[in-house]
């Protein structure tokens, strides 16, 4: 049999072996899912959420302050010793109970417009902050992609080096069998056993790089390091040149449509543009519409419940005669006054009408409007500085990609230039016409190529997905 032949044969029982696994294993994660969940357990992404909330409640507010305010004040009180009672403005020299409720409300009319630019402010920053929360999920997104592709590298590596060991564990039984016919020298068995070792430690080292690249996926999910944990491994096609021939000016116009940062910014300078507005305000009056009720209750006050006859005798002398004459008259009698009676009949309205013009206010207002231009200037600045850096992480990225796409390409064409190298050499060694050196050498050569295959296939894909997020390309597989 043709050891390539038996090549495949192994790693199609190694493919198989790792789909074992990952029936066995409970959770197993798509990239989709890792994503999801990412998004919901991740601390970073959370507390960006909470800021958008922070701004709609802004919002509810600046919408909620042009309509009236409504507060009711009531007071209960208990009198010493003299004082006025304060339904009857009488003075009362005995301990009594009072209680008064005072209803309030107000609406602003006019104030420099500063509630209406207030809720265009507030609009502008809710606005901000949800472009804020895209940018962060789509920078979580590039993390979490960034590391499910590391496993899938990672595993191609281990994948490649077990291969690597039972390749070279194979040749090492055929190479005993020739040493022991007399064909090869012992040292040439020694070199292929020295040969095994080294591969053997890079299975190590590629199972260690595994295991750390599952916890870097982890951890960016939030999920339990010890539980069980796997993904699910798509079939990724070999790269396309088309990929990056989008000149890098294009998709840098297509990045300023879909990049959030840049979006973010734009809406802060607007924002702050409303800003200046809003401290001119404070050189216009404002102008308040008040309405107040008013209503109170006295223990010691009482109301009339009824009259009473009551006589009154006097002594008159007449012509030298005294007689006394009786007269008679209702008096009114005085009871309790209900609490609820006392409050209906005491209510007092009142409406009010405020102007307040402002004439020296010790440079507030002018400090105000100067903070506010500067906080301008300095939104301006951002803007600059995000299309700076959203153009240079372009043109970066860019880069990468047709860098990654020549490396790539250029490895193929090594891998099989020195794959043919490899099996001139082993054929020359089985024979007698090579020694061990060159043999190794040969296969090491091809191992790090195959490496190198691996590792820039994967760094191309990357370097796609970068230039599929600046053109608001859905990033998946």
């Amino acid at each position: 049999m043709n050891i390539m032949n038996r090549f495949g044969i192994l790693g199609l029982v190694l493919l198989l072996c790792l789909s074992a696994q990952a029936q066995d294993n409970d959770a197993i994660y798509s990239l989709q899912e890792c994503l999801e969940i990412a998004k919901e357990r991740n601390l970073a992404y959370q507390q960006v959420a909470l800021r958008q909330q922070s701004s709609e409640v802004d919002l509810q507010q600046a919408q909620a302050a042009r309509y009236p305010n409504l507060n009711v004040s009531p007071n209960w009180s208990s009198t010493f010793g003299r004082a006025i009672d304060p339904t009857s403005n009488e003075f009362a020299n005995e301990r009594f109970d009072a209680f008064n409720v005072n209803l309030t409300s107000n609406i602003t009319v006019y104030n420099g417009f500063r509630l209406q630019n207030t809720l265009k402010q507030r609009t502008l920053d809710l606005k901000a902050a949800k472009k804020d929360l895209e940018q962060q999920e789509y920078t979580l997104s590039l993390n979490v992609i960034t590391a499910y592709l590391n496993i899938l590298f990672q595993g191609e590596i281990l994948e490649s080096a077990r291969l690597q060991v039972a390749s070279t564990t194979e040749q090492r039984d055929r190479i005993r069998k020739l040493v022991q016919s007399g064909s090869l020298a012992q040292a040439d068995l020694a070199q292929i056993e020295s040969q095994i070792a080294t591969e053997e430690l890079q299975v190590v080292n590629a199972q260690n790089a595994l295991e750390l690249a599952y916890l870097t996926l982890q951890q960016l999910m939030s999920l339990d390091v010890s539980a069980s944990f796997g993904i699910v491994r798509p079939d990724l096609p070999d790269p396309e040149m088309s990929y990056v021939l989008t000149p890098s000016d294009e998709i840098y116009a297509m990045a300023t449509n879909n990049y959030p940062d840049l979006d973010a910014a734009q809406l802060r300078l607007s924002s702050a543009q409303v800003g200046v507005d809003i401290a001119k305000s404070n050189y216009y009056p404002t102008l308040t519409f008040g309405v107040n009720a008013f209503s109170a209750w006295s223990g010691i006050r009482e109301q009339p419940v009824g009259t009473e006859e009551i006589s009154e005798s006097v002594s008159v002398e007449f012509l030298g005669d005294r007689e006394t004459l009786t007269f008679f008259q209702n008096a009114p009698v005085f009871g309790a006054y209900p609490f609820f009676s006392q409050i209906t009949d005491n209510v007092n309205l009142g409406l009010g009408v405020r102007l307040d013009i402002p004439i020296y206010n010790r440079n507030f207002a002018k400090a105000s409007v100067d903070r506010a231009n500067i906080l301008v200037q300095q939104s301006q600045v951002s803007v600059q500085l995000a299309e700076q850096q959203l153009q240079q992480a372009v043109e970066q990225a860019y880069l990468d990609a047709r860098n990654a796409y020549s490396s790539y390409s250029a490895i193929l064409k090594q891998v099989d230039a020195l794959d043919l190298t490899f099996q001139n050499v082993e054929r020359q060694f089985e024979l007698g016409a090579s020694n061990s050196v060159d043999f190794l050498v040969a296969k090491n050569n091809l191992n790090r190529a195959k490496f190198d295959r691996v590792r820039s296939k994967f760094d191309y894909i990357f370097r796609v997905k970068i230039l599929d997020f600046y053109q608001g390309k859905p990033i998946d597989f």
